[in-house]
């Protein structure tokens, strides 16, 4: 009998140990898949956040591009007034008559306009016309 009860204890420690093997073993399966999943979803977002890496440095290469383009463009302007106002410049010097009608005064209206100051945005443009002096019905004299 004593033989009998020491192999159930026996047969009963090695079901309870076995069967915590087993629950331990279905623990770190569980827990080795986790963290696969894990992995999965990080390599996921890593590649998501490399196209969005790459795009944005696409982005920068295009407006690097385009900035050098404006800059020569800028230049290319740049060249091109200053050709332009040495050609004015020789021309004023050259034409008496050129040189007259520049030394003439601009008329008050035109002054006027030029003693404005600059419109920015809608509200200033509605205080700009609300503040202007009136226009005159044709044929009456102004009073300048």
């Amino acid at each position: 009998m004593n033989r009998l009860l020491a192999a159930l204890i026996i047969l009963a420690l090695v079901i309870v140990v076995t069967w915590a093997l087993w629950q331990r073993t279905n623990a770190a399966e569980a827990r080795a898949d986790l963290a696969e999943q894990q992995l999965a979803e990080s390599l996921q977002r890593e590649a998501q956040h490399q196209v969005v890496i790459n795009a944005l440095w696409a982005n920068a290469r295009r407006q690097e591009s385009q900035r050098r383009a404006l800059a020569q463009q800028q230049a290319a302007l740049t060249r091109t007034a200053a050709n332009r106002l040495t050609t004015i410049e020789e021309l004023h010097r050259e034409n008496d008559t050129l040189r007259a009608w520049a030394n003439t005064r601009l008329p008050d209206a035109v002054s006027r306009l030029r003693k404005r100051p600059a419109v920015t945005g809608a509200a200033a443009y509605h205080q700009s016309v609300r503040d202007a002096e009136p226009l005159h019905p044709p044929g009456q004299p102004t009073d300048h």
